[in-house]
């Protein structure tokens, strides 16, 4: 074999190597980018379903925010009326997380083994919002010529709502009268009471404190004689295939909700 022939064939091994090594290399490379991505794409892929009452939604809203950064999920919102809730609940709807703001409910769902347990993780007040100027203070809310607007104790602001009148009507009777013949309409959410309030076909509502700070509309005190303590309440659905996630959320759900869920006054 010729000097010529020789340094062909080193040359020509030396490229099949190199080849080879780079090949190698590649495949090194793209099982471990895929690997990233896949691991990245199944992460994001973890979504959670949670039922959640109209009053809670601004706040779990922020919640669940700052959840799926930290950990790299998706959470999607089912917002309703808490009543409603457990309707589609009932009904067979996909959920992960059950909200209430009502014990009658949250207990009804653990009661029929939706849940194991459940959790306080909140409490709030209630406040008049109003519209008008003719409501600047409670005892205006029993004046004359006043419309009232509050929510059929269906709901959990109805019911609230209900344990309030009542405490009025115990320690002062006349009080609740002038009240209750202001009211003009109950409505089937708290929602529809804020609106009602906010387009003028009522001059004031009852609503969870929390509500009234989001409503901008004018805020009126109830007297802490009169007032009640409104809980929030949360589970984990027993069915629910990311029941670790959801077990997760709520722990941080619990470490932040506080800070939005301040009893405080006007």
């Amino acid at each position: 074999m010729t000097n010529r022939s020789k340094w062909i064939k080193s040359v020509v091994i030396s490229i099949f190597v190199i080849a080879v090594l780079v090949a190698a290399l590649f495949c090194t490379y793209s099982r471990f980018a895929f690997s990233k991505i896949t691991k990245a794409q199944s992460s994001k892929n973890d979504k959670l379903v949670i039922f959640v009452p109209n009053t809670l939604e601004a706040v779990i809203e922020k919640i669940a925010d700052q959840f799926e950064k930290e950990k790299n999920c998706k959470i999607e919102m089912n917002v309703a009326g808490t009543h409603v809730l457990v309707t589609q609940l009932k009904s067979g709807a996909s959920c992960d997380v059950f909200f209430s703001a009502d014990k009658r409910y949250i207990d009804e769902i653990k009661g029929k083994r939706y849940i194991n347990s459940y959790l306080t993780f909140a409490k709030t007040i209630l406040a008049i919002v109003s519209s008008s100027k003719k409501v600047k203070s409670f005892e205006d809310i029993s004046k004359k010529g006043v419309k009232l607007c509050i929510a059929d104790p269906v709901s959990p602001i109805g019911m609230w709502t209900q344990q309030f009148l009542n405490k009025v009507k115990s320690k002062d009777p006349a009080l609740y009268k002038k009240i209750l013949q202001n009211v003009i309409s109950q409505e089937f959410q708290i929602t529809d009471v804020i609106q009602k309030v906010k387009a003028m076909q009522a001059d004031a509502g009852v609503v969870y404190f929390t509500d009234a700070i989001n409503s901008k509309l004018g805020i009126v005190s109830i007297p802490d004689e009169y007032n009640v303590q409104a809980y929030h309440y949360v589970g984990v659905i027993k069915t629910s295939e990311k029941n670790r996630l959801a077990k997760e959320f709520i722990k941080f759900l619990s470490s932040k909700s506080q800070s939005y869920f301040k009893v405080s006054r006007i």
